[in-house]
């Protein structure tokens, strides 16, 4: 059985996911592969909108420090890596303009934390329920 842990928005549709062979648990559960796809909720309080994006990186961190996890795939829509760059010979990393650079730097801290603890990270842009690209970017990188 392949199995994935699943975290993120609650409602995204799955089931390409499930059509490749893949076992998802969104509510506990193991696996030794994580997928972390981040979203934006639309809040209209900035506290509220990071619950799209720090909730879930919290509780895949949690999970990750857990051990027995060896591959990290993390989707994000990139809108943290849009504006100017404050360090310019970096132009890959997060700005913190609005609370989606906060997003995109929990991101690269889960995927440091990851690392550390052994896995394989993979960091896919794009947004999986419009884009069959990022669907199959997905599926190869948790194999």
């Amino acid at each position: 059985m392949r199995a994935v842990r699943f975290f993120g928005n609650p409602d995204l549709n799955l089931d390409w996911l499930q059509n490749e062979g893949w076992t998802i648990f969104k509510h506990g559960g193991d696996g030794s592969r994580v997928l972390v796809c981040t979203f934006d909720n639309q809040a209209t309080d900035p506290r509220e909108r990071l619950g799209g994006t720090i909730a879930p990186m919290c509780k895949a961190m949690n999970h990750v420090r857990q051990g027995s996890v060896d591959r990290v795939v993390l989707v994000t829509d990139g809108a943290g890596y849009a504006g100017t760059r404050r360090v310019a010979k970096y132009p890959s990393s997060a700005t913190f303009i609005d609370e989606h650079g906060m997003g995109s730097l929990t991101s690269e801290i889960l995927a440091s934390i990851a690392t550390e603890a052994g896995a394989n990270v993979s960091i896919i842009r794009g947004i999986p329920e419009h884009e069959e690209e990022v669907r199959k970017a997905i599926i190869d990188a948790l194999k």
